[in-house]
């Protein structure tokens, strides 16, 4: 399978999730199945994003929002983006969140408050995290920070180790 995109339509709030699939457009054979994974994008009447979340097989993650979302009564528009694994969904969602900034996102807007960044080996694997993971405001005050050491004072090391009965110089 390849990613597909289906372009923003209305959306009809009280249908069936899985009316939005089927119904006019002829889907390939693996859609109908519901075992794919999808990015969805809903957005309010005057096109504004209101958030953008993922989903692995099954519609009833729609069926949550439709119960408990405080911006289910706004959106009017939806588009649905099918990936060929999890690992592709997640980053396009986090993609999508980063660059579209819907208003009732939370995650991946502000980036993870702490990662995983190699300090030794390759320099470009430790750029990569940053720039896959961090805001863009973030990265450039660092690169600032980064061009004054003086700002980084070492620590003092402690004294060396003596024996209890040993003097001290």
């Amino acid at each position: 399978m390849q990613t597909t995109h289906f372009p923003l339509r209305k959306l009809d709030r009280d249908a069936p999730v899985r009316q939005f699939f089927l119904p006019e457009v002829r889907h390939p054979a693996w859609a109908r199945s519901f075992k794919f994974d999808y990015v969805y994008r809903f957005y309010a009447a005057d096109l504004s994003p209101l958030y953008i979340g993922m989903s692995c097989g099954t519609p009833g993650r729609w069926d949550q929002h439709r119960k408990t979302a405080e911006w289910w009564t706004l959106a009017e528009y939806v588009a649905v983006s099918f990936y060929p694994s999890y690992a592709d969904i997640k980053v396009a969602e986090k993609a999508a969140i980063r660059n579209e900034q819907p208003r009732f996102n939370k995650v991946h807007l502000r980036g993870v408050a702490t990662a995983p960044v190699p300090l030794h080996g390759e320099p470009k694997e430790a750029a990569a995290v940053l720039f896959r993971e961090a805001t863009p405001e973030f990265i450039s005050s660092l690169a600032r920070l980064l061009t004054k050491p003086e700002l980084f004072p070492q620590p003092e090391p402690p004294p060396p180790a003596k024996f209890a009965d040993e003097e001290a110089p």
